[in-house]
């Protein structure tokens, strides 16, 4: 009968680090302040992995923005880790840890994504995520995991609306369908108690208020250039008012409008509840599209339209007609009340 033994890795995980080391999601996705340990987290999930994992030459990877940062960031802690258990073999040039039942943990960088492909993963940890290019997820990292039924973490702190705010933004939305494999999670350090108290109070006198928002309390509108506005978003967020609205068929449906020129035109979609509630319902946005194909959009959507709102500036003439896009807009059965030129 063969002998076994108990191998003890030196890591204690604390309270938010077991949920995630428990959740069972095969997709995750961690919003995670500074300090909070996700990278550790996150290399101790693939170990464990790796030690359990009942398949032929199972395969995982840590992988960081550049090839450079994955080997700086979490080298050290996957030798650390592993060191006692007996067999490990470690291959430096290649940063590649290798199991003694055939599993194998690779670290690996996204700035060379063609590196990537033709590989099979049972497991990856994409670390930073809002640094890495929008399509490396699903044109390059997904196909990998598909024969194997592999799992995915996404981890990282918010850097504006990117991919990672995308991803984010639809795993929460996912993780309320029934049967779900999807899972997000935000750590704020105002909630965690990782950091003490002092340290936070330390950080934030040296720091901009949209710093401190992003890079402890994983604010996604803080420190975006030009939002005028995030701080009160971040607010809306806070308070639960950002979420899944409800389209009422028996209202109108309105309208406001960001005419763009070289940049994107915006139309957002809202009804007026009782006492004046605004419930913004549906939003809408492209480049290159004319009116007579917004006024298209509008009708496919199954809305009966109140009132269109337009910024000032429609009512500027375009050279190539000598018609401003005001008068464009009531040729093509749309009829805007021009909002007036504020101040921010």
């Amino acid at each position: 009968m063969a002998k076994t033994a108990t191998i003890t890795i030196p890591y204690a995980p604390r309270e938010h680090q077991r949920a995630i080391h428990s959740s069972g999601a095969r997709f995750a996705v961690l919003v995670c302040h500074r300090r909070f340990g996700k990278t550790v987290a996150a290399v101790n999930e693939l170990i464990k992995s790796a030690c359990t994992c009942t398949r032929q030459n199972p395969r995982y990877a840590y992988i960081a923005p550049m090839y450079k940062q994955a080997k700086a960031v979490a080298w050290d802690y996957l030798q650390y880790y592993t060191r006692v258990i007996p067999g490990m073999q470690y291959n430096v040039a290649e940063l590649r840890a290798d199991f003694p039942n055939g599993a194998r943990i690779s670290l690996l960088g996204a700035d060379n994504p063609d590196g990537l492909r033709g590989i099979y993963l049972d497991g990856v940890v994409l670390d930073e995520y809002a640094q890495m290019p929008p399509s490396l997820w699903s044109t390059v990292i997904r196909p990998t995991l598909s024969d194997r039924l592999g799992w995915a973490m996404f981890i990282g702190t918010p850097q504006g609306h990117n991919a990672f705010w995308d991803l984010y933004s639809s795993a929460r939305e996912m993780m309320t369908r029934p049967g779900s494999d999807w899972w997000a999670a935000m750590y704020r350090a105002s909630e965690t108690g990782i950091v003490d108290a002092k340290e936070l109070e330390s950080a934030r006198s040296t720091m901009t208020p949209e710093q401190y928002e992003q890079e402890y309390e994983c604010s996604f509108t803080a420190a975006i250039l030009g939002a005028y506005y995030g701080k009160t978003l971040s607010q809306s967020d806070d308070a639960g008012r950002i979420t899944s609205v409800p389209y009422d068929p028996a209202m109108l449906v309105h309208t406001a409008w960001d005419l763009g020129m070289s940049d994107s035109t915006v139309v957002w979609f809202f009804q007026v509840g009782p006492g004046g509630e605004i419930r913004i319902i549906d939003y809408d946005e492209g480049n290159g599209i004319g009116l007579p194909g917004w006024v298209a959009r509008l009708r496919e959507r199954p809305y009966l339209y109140g009132t269109h709102i337009a910024p000032h500036d429609i009512r500027v003439r375009e050279l190539g007609t000598g018609k401003s896009r005001l008068e464009t807009a009531e040729g093509l059965g749309i009829r805007f009340d021009v909002a007036p030129n504020l101040p921010i």
